[in-house]
């Protein structure tokens, strides 16, 4: 049940808009490709382009949301079960979605969609690519909620998470993120940090093939540790990659080859807004090395912060990002704003596409870190003939 503060006006007093109102945003947002071809079709599959946009422009618009929940409310946030279930759903939509899209495009009629009152037609092309594109960031942003499920402590949330990472090929993210990225995160060690002055086209290409092979890596790694080889069913990455197997399978003997490149772009919509968002978290930030090799533990300090409320809403808090890394295992709905981390200009919605134009990117955020390295405790993170001279003594170089 949700948690005893259940007056709207306390609620909204004490805890953030997106604890109040959990997922319920991005839920309304997977609706909107069925939404879309009830109003219509034609020009109404571009719905979701169009209502990604608005809330682009809307996030400077709307602001900030700095509020945490009070530490007397947090266990009883934590242990509430309506915030596990909110995630839950976004799984079937995930999985349904996916098919209505597939069905629509490839107009291959299912039953369970007709006796809904889904009506099939040859698409033009403007459909199909507007309902591809819909199909696209709906799907992409489950991953925010599979995310979120993939951190839970409790298996079944975790094989949730898998399940809806599933029909974006997203599944092996549970492995490197969990078990990798959290472990080494503002190191050398993680592809998933980007130093300054990295382009950000060649941390995607790098981190998307990296994150990949660590994911088998880290799985090589433990079952070693136990004595058995890496070709073992006890393998997630080899579950994994069955179920992802059976999955696309399943999806070109329902709708035909036109399932690879609705397959592809499903892998790749994804993909990108994961490195966007890897590349903004943690530009530029290093831990000190101590003298016995190891690094020190991250501090809020580590990772760059965000609270815009739509974008939250988007993210499941998760720009929330320095609690996050800072103290592992708070779930979303108890994030925390951190007093020291640095802060983003931009919310997530809108500095993931900054990201995509590097000079842009270098206008914005190049004198914010700088001024960052200026007035924090942090080791500066770079490659190669990229810093201003003044950081250069106290900075770790990438790549030597």
């Amino acid at each position: 049940m949700f948690p005893t503060v259940n007056a709207p006006e306390t609620i909204k007093r004490k805890v953030s808009i997106v604890t109040r109102f959990t997922t319920i945003p991005i839920l309304l947002f997977a609706t909107t490709p069925v939404v879309a071809h009830f109003l219509g079709g034609g020009y109404w599959y571009w719905l979701t382009v169009a209502a990604f946009v608005i809330c682009m422009i809307l996030d400077p618009i709307v602001g900030d949301d700095p509020i945490n929940a009070p530490a007397e409310m947090e266990k009883d946030l934590e242990q509430s079960i309506f915030y596990r279930f909110m995630l839950w759903i976004y799984i079937p939509i995930q999985f349904l979605i996916t098919l209505f899209g597939y069905s629509l495009i490839s107009n291959t009629p299912m039953e369970m969609f007709t006796v809904l009152g889904v009506n099939y037609h040859a698409l033009t092309t403007a459909e199909m690519i507007g309902l591809a594109i819909s199909l696209g960031l709906v799907t992409a942003f489950g991953a925010t909620p599979g995310h979120e499920l993939c951190h839970h402590g409790n298996k079944f949330d975790r094989f949730m998470g898998q399940a809806l990472m599933t029909p974006l090929s997203m599944a092996d993210f549970y492995v490197y993120h969990n078990f990798h990225h959290h472990i080494h995160v503002a190191t050398p060690l993680d592809p998933a940090t980007s130093p300054y002055g990295e382009n950000f086209w060649r941390f995607a290409g790098r981190s998307i093939v990296q994150k990949s092979i660590v994911a088998w890596k880290v799985e090589a790694e433990r079952l070693g540790r136990k004595g058995s080889s890496w070709f073992n069913i006890d393998n997630k990455m080899i579950k994994i990659t069955i179920a992802q197997i059976s999955w696309f399978s399943l999806l070109v003997y329902l709708f035909g080859w036109i399932s690879l490149p609705l397959f592809i772009m499903q892998y790749l919509f994804p993909r990108m807004l994961l490195a966007t968002a890897d590349f903004a978290e943690h530009y530029g930030l290093m831990r000190k090395q101590l003298e016995d090799g190891s690094y020190e533990k991250v501090r809020p300090e580590h990772a760059w912060d965000d609270s815009m409320i739509i974008s939250s809403f988007f993210m499941c808090q998760i720009d929330r990002h320095s609690d996050h890394h800072a103290n592992v295992g708070r779930p979303y709905q108890v994030l925390r704003v951190m007093e020291k981390a640095p802060r983003l200009p931009l919310g997530y919605l809108n500095i993931l596409f900054v990201t995509m134009v590097p000079p842009l990117w270098r206008k914005i955020m190049h004198p914010i870190i700088e001024e960052f390295y200026d007035t924090a405790d942090i080791v500066p993170y770079a490659l190669p003939n990229t810093l201003p001279e003044r950081f250069v003594e106290r900075a770790v170089i990438a790549g030597k």
